[in-house]
């Protein structure tokens, strides 16, 4: 309380010189051309508050928000008693409503402020227990499959409004349980996101889903733990399933095919260009591949993609090096479509 009685006073000043410099202009034509004044000069101080980054900015800002506030407050109540003189309506008298108008503008800041923090604070709120502990019924293409509200999963809907739901996000997750507990969830596309950023892994993973092992998902384990950066794992770090709008699978072989490879003696083929390598395992598979060239991250970062159906397709993202290509490529693909096939009910 003792807090708050100093920030009062220090904002009641501002807010009462802003109502006081607009509260007595008791004539239309002499109201309206002062409000455009006070609305220009409250323009121009606070862009110019605004744009310093000096130790006082912030306090700056606020004393400029509550003279413009009493300011608006003076305006509405020398307009309220204007309307009162024209009418002869009792109540409208400049010595009710100076106060009555005082005390309500300087109290709505802070009712307004109050209402954004629990509209806020309702808008992030975990989603119900049945969200978070259900599976949830979707389709993409022709497929059905029943979705856990897990980290990781991002996935767009297939609509005129481009719905799309990030699940570790609580107002997205809310958003999807309740399009597909009403049987409305069609998506065009799944993203696994399996190594997300450890600025946001405790965000991600603060949900049930990683509370307790999940053996029916192999992508659990690794949406629920962040992969150290010289781990190569057998599954993909991101992949994704979308409705195909084209051959995913040929235009990039097509245009490498035209230059030389490297042939290794298992029978890889690497084609080159700048930092980006092009690997074909002897049975046509094929993957562009980025070489980081840094210590801390010792592997090749690889994409494949390949179809799933005549509707879907799938792209990966793993980890891999010229050694291991042949045999890590095969074991990832192989797992790619058991995270998928995860998802099937």
């Amino acid at each position: 309380m003792h807090y708050l009685g100093h920030f009062l006073s220090f904002v009641g000043l501002p807010y009462a010189i802003g109502f006081l410099a607009l509260c007595f202009w008791w004539r239309w034509w002499l109201l309206v051309p002062a409000g455009i004044v006070a609305a220009v000069l409250a323009k121009i101080e606070y862009e110019s508050v605004n744009a310093s980054d000096g130790a006082g900015a912030a306090l700056g800002i606020i004393l400029v928000v509550f003279v413009m506030i009493g300011a608006a407050s003076g305006f509405v109540a020398s307009g309220l008693v204007v309307i009162g003189r024209t009418t002869r309506v009792q109540a409208l008298r400049a010595v009710y409503v100076l106060p009555i108008v005082f005390i309500i503008g300087f109290g709505s800041y802070f009712v307004v402020t109050w209402t954004q923090q629990k509209i806020r604070e309702a808008r992030y709120a975990p989603p119900e227990a049945a969200c978070l502990d259900n599976l949830h019924p979707a389709r993409i293409a022709d497929v059905g499959i029943a979705i856990p509200v897990a980290p990781g999963l991002f996935l767009y809907g297939d609509g005129m409004n481009d719905d799309h739901y990030i699940l570790w996000s609580n107002s997205d997750a809310r958003a999807f349980c309740s399009e597909a507990d009403g049987g409305n969830a069609t998506l065009k596309s799944v993203v696994f996101t399996l190594d997300g950023s450890p600025s946001r892994r405790e965000m991600e993973t603060n949900r049930p889903f990683c509370s307790r092992p999940h053996p029916e998902y192999p992508w659990a384990e690794m949406a629920c733990h962040l992969i150290p950066t010289d781990v190569i794992p057998d599954k993909p770090v991101q992949m994704t399933v979308s409705v195909k709008a084209s051959d995913p699978s040929v235009r990039e072989p097509q245009a490498m095919l035209k230059n030389q490879p490297t042939v290794a003696s298992d029978g890889l083929r690497t084609y080159r260009s700048q930092n980006d390598v092009y690997l074909q395992r002897p049975d046509g598979y094929f993957a562009r591949c980025h070489d980081h060239r840094s210590k801390s991250q010792p592997w090749l970062s690889c994409t494949a993609t390949e179809e799933l159906s005549d509707k879907l397709a799938i792209s990966y993202d793993f980890r891999s090096t010229a050694e291991l290509f042949i045999t890590q490529s095969a074991t990832v693909a192989t797992n790619a479509r058991a995270i998928f096939n995860s998802l099937k009910p």
